[in-house]
Parts: C-alpha cells; sequence; structure tokens
C-alpha cells in the first residue's frame, strides 16, 4: 500500500512541473507547448513508477 501512496505523491508532484514547463513553453512558442506538456505528462507516470519502485523496494540485510 505505501508503493501507492509514493506513487500518487510523485505523480501529482511531476504533473505540477509538467504543467509549469507548459506554461513556460507557451512563452515562446505556443504551438510547441502542448507537444512539450504532453511529452512531460506521460513521461512522469513511468519515471514516477520507476522512483516509486526504488524508493519502497524492500531492504536486504
Amino acid at each position: 500500500m505505501q508503493i501507492i501512496a509514493v506513487y500518487i505523491a510523485l505523480v501529482v508532484a511531476g504533473e505540477f512541473g509538467a504543467y509549469l514547463l507548459g506554461r513556460a513553453v507557451e512563452h515562446w512558442s505556443p504551438s510547441a507547448s502542448l507537444p512539450v506538456f504532453l511529452a512531460c505528462f506521460f513521461l512522469v507516470f513511468w519515471v514516477a513508477w520507476l522512483i516509486a519502485v526504488r524508493l519502497t523496494a524492500p531492504k536486504h540485510a
């Protein structure tokens, strides 16, 4: 159950970052902001899962 909580926290933080990056790109190129945001949006799910698995992995003695 801990892995889900960690994953959700990482996804929420990552999606906020993706939103901010998309908004920043919009100032320079409005047409590029959507592809940048979408790429980051989907990348966050994958990276957050990898990090959540690593953070919650059982520690071996």
